[in-house]
């Protein structure tokens, strides 16, 4: 069994603890003759796994091997212009993926992605994988192929869990609390060997359910031991943790919040980081007297800190209080406001329906606080430009365009957060490709891209 995917399935090794892979973990499920060969390897998409690793992986299968598929937790990356894979070419590779290991006798399995530690507001889990769960399914129903609904297998058993509980299963320590991560780490993505393993389970079942392993397979004990419900985080063991908001005599400092800025906007899963003096063993946070949670403090005062469910949208006023060996700190209090979406973009230039000369420039005004703005002509990501204190962005691409019309799209991006879509259709003004101008130098080569000869190409 091969397992090709990005960096939620690849092996991992003990130097990258906390971390594991679910791929890892899948012979813990089998028995007898099948072996497990792990391909999957970190920051893979669909378009970059099929051009550099797949040849390799296909040189070694043999007939009735099972090859896993499990791509999309980094392709719908729309911010990162080398990662993104837009959802109509995603599912040509997926078909290509399929049919190459079809065709050489191979058995491929499609897996969707893996649910992230994600939550709203009010507990429910969050899909984070936008449209790519889907158009997964969406091929392997075309194809006839087996597929595991990954995402939805996992976002069920994450609502099971719960909120207070499920960092158990990841990559998520706080300051102090893992040799290998003295500042600790917030990783809502990746899983450790717990999580790993759980996932793991799902994803043997699933195969046994399609028929792609028999019971001979697996080991049936194993696989049907139930899990035990990961321990509750400590952040929610605290007694009584109201009491440090109205302790009479405060100690010591208070802590100090380095993100998120004082009046800063902040995305809905906000990370807080900060420090606190010495002596501090753990930070708590409240709103409106509430207790949200806490974290340790780490041996050099550092911490880190994240909400187990997301904010709602607005303004938000946090008190944060050490916890100390003799008390107390005094309060520290920041106001912050949470945006979970952003309006769409204006594009000014080139406005509907104009004409543009080769080289077109893009122009417009975003939302104050917009990160990024993303430009798309027939969803394949042609450009990416920041956004300047005013609202104000502008692009320019670096190569010309073909004479005729072209539709773009623009994307406002807050963190995460996409906005709706803006169109421009515009007419590009040039030397038609079939003009009889573009074959007048043609007894000479190609001239580079600055170059005083004659005669005129077309560009």
């Amino acid at each position: 069994m091969f397992v090709l995917g990005d960096s939620v399935p690849a092996p991992r090794t003990d130097e990258e603890a906390p971390m594991a892979g679910w791929g890892q973990k899948i012979e813990d499920f089998l028995s007898g003759p099948v072996t497990v060969a792990n391909y999957a390897r970190s920051a893979m998409t669909t378009r970059k796994y099929f051009t550099e690793r797949f040849p390799a992986m296909l040189n070694r299968m043999k007939r009735g091997d099972i090859v896993l598929i499990g791509f999309g937790g980094v392709d719908h990356m729309i911010s990162n212009g080398m990662r993104y894979v837009p959802v109509p070419e995603y599912q040509e590779l997926l078909r290509l993926f399929a049919r190459y290991i079809h065709a050489e006798g191979g058995v491929p399995v499609l897996v969707t992605p893996c649910a992230r530690y994600a939550f709203g507001p009010t507990g429910e889990v969050v899909n984070t994988r936008g449209e790519y769960p889907r158009a997964m399914l969406e091929v392997a129903a075309e194809l006839g192929a087996p597929v595991i609904d990954l995402t939805g297998r996992t976002m069920e058993l994450w609502a099971q869990i719960g909120p207070t509980r499920l960092r158990q299963y990841f990559a998520w320590v706080d300051a102090g609390e893992h040799p290998l991560h003295p500042d600790g780490q917030i990783d809502s993505s990746h899983l450790n060997h717990e999580g790993a393993a759980q996932v793991a389970r799902v994803v043997v079942s699933e195969l046994c359910a399609l028929g792609v392993l028999d019971q001979a397979d697996v080991d049936v004990n194993a696989l049907m031991t139930p899990p035990v419900l990961p321990p509750v985080s400590t952040e929610f063991t605290i007694q009584s943790p109201e009491a440090a908001l109205h302790y009479a005599q405060p100690v010591g400092e208070p802590p100090s919040l380095s993100k998120p800025a004082v009046g800063g906007l902040a995305g809905p899963m906000v990370k807080f980081s900060g420090t606190a003096a010495a002596g501090t063993d753990y930070v708590l946070f409240f709103e409106q007297g509430q207790y949200l949670g806490g974290a340790q403090v780490g041996p050099a005062g550092q911490w880190v800190w994240r909400r187990s469910v997301s904010w709602t949208a607005g303004e938000h006023v946090v008190q944060c209080v050490g916890l100390r060996g003799d008390g107390c700190t005094p309060v520290l209090e920041r106001r912050f406001t949470v945006r979970t979406d952003v309006l769409p973009p204006v594009i000014s230039v080139p406005s509907e329906g104009a004409f543009s000369g080769p080289r077109p420039r893009f122009s417009g005004r975003a939302q104050p606080g917009t990160t990024k703005i993303v430009l798309l002509e027939r969803g394949l990501l042609i450009g990416a430009t920041g956004v300047d204190e005013k609202g104000e962005w502008g692009f320019k691409h670096g190569h010309p365009w073909r004479p005729g019309t072209h539709t773009v799209e623009a994307i406002a991006l807050f963190g995460a957060t996409e906005s709706a879509r803006t169109r421009t259709t515009f007419t590009v003004v040039g030397i038609p490709e079939d003009s009889p101008i573009r074959s007048f130098g043609a007894s000479r080569h190609a001239c580079g891209d600055v170059c005083e000869h004659r005669p005129f190409t077309g560009d």
